[in-house]
């Protein structure tokens, strides 16, 4: 595990201990872990997820975010990848590529290699490859659209929650007993509502559009390498190429693909 990763998680670890902190401090474990409010918000996004969005869609999404937290590829390495390409190929030609392809441990460099094999046109290497980066980035979108859709939900519903409790309190009014756990749950579902949505679904919504983002621009690196490849391009060129992409062209990434071509994907999706 990196250095970053261990700060990142320290910092998440303190940062949950003070929202805990503050919100434990005079409440009782009874009152701050009510289940009928949790079985409202809960209950209601669940079913809310599973009219919305194909089961599919869902388990997709879940493993995109855990994949999120997991240390991926980042741009050196994706140079060097593809460098080592260039270099098998100029070296000891196709059946080198061939050979060597199972080794690869990017399934996107693993298809552009594919493509260098199976002897495809520079024009259809880039067609192909183009396309496969935008079924990524829409299922990558489509992922994101969930998450944002929680964040919605859940509010709405601790609100809904809220409204429910308190019509059950105002039909006991005869009893202060009866009153006190109706009113609990009635702040504490919007409050796992508002808690759910802003502390954990939104930031996860923009931790998924940044890996995104990010496999984009390592996608791109891998289409101008291979593409310069089966140009026959020397690996000092392509060196120079792609790390001129790595370093300076992060903002190529969001128009890569034409928008034309991602709404269709979205649509086919």
């Amino acid at each position: 595990m990196s250095t970053t990763t261990l700060t990142t998680a320290a910092l998440m670890v303190a940062g949950a201990a003070a929202v805990a902190l503050s919100v434990f401090n005079g409440i009782g474990m009874e009152t701050l872990f009510n289940v009928d409010a949790l079985l409202i918000v809960l209950g209601g996004t669940t079913v809310a997820l599973f009219v919305g969005f194909p089961p599919e869609r869902i388990r997709n999404t879940i493993r995109e975010v855990a994949g999120a937290f997991r240390e991926g590829r980042d741009r050196e390495t994706a140079v060097r990848d593809v460098l080592e390409v260039a270099r098998l190929h100029r070296r000891s030609g196709i059946k080198a590529l061939e050979a060597g392809m199972k080794a690869l441990g990017d399934d996107f460099l693993r298809l552009g290699v594919s493509l260098l094999i199976n002897y495809h046109r520079d024009e259809e290497i880039r067609r192909i490859m183009e396309r496969e980066m935008a079924v990524r980035v829409v299922n990558y979108n489509l992922s994101q659209n969930v998450l944002r859709t929680i964040g919605r939900l859940t509010p709405s519903l601790g609100l809904a929650g809220t409204v429910i409790s308190l019509i059950k309190m105002f039909r006991a009014l005869e009893s202060l007993d009866d009153m006190a756990p109706l009113m609990a749950v009635a702040l504490m579902s919007t409050f796992y509502g508002v808690v759910i949505s802003n502390l954990l679904v939104t930031p996860l919504a923009a931790k998924l559009k940044e890996r995104t983002v990010e496999s984009e621009i390592l996608m791109n690196i891998t289409i101008e390498g291979v593409v310069a490849i089966s140009r026959g391009e020397h690996p000092l060129k392509i060196e120079e190429r792609i790390r001129g992409r790595a370093d300076g062209d992060v903002e190529h990434a969001s128009r890569a693909h034409s928008p034309e071509l991602v709404a269709g994907l979205a649509g086919e999706i």
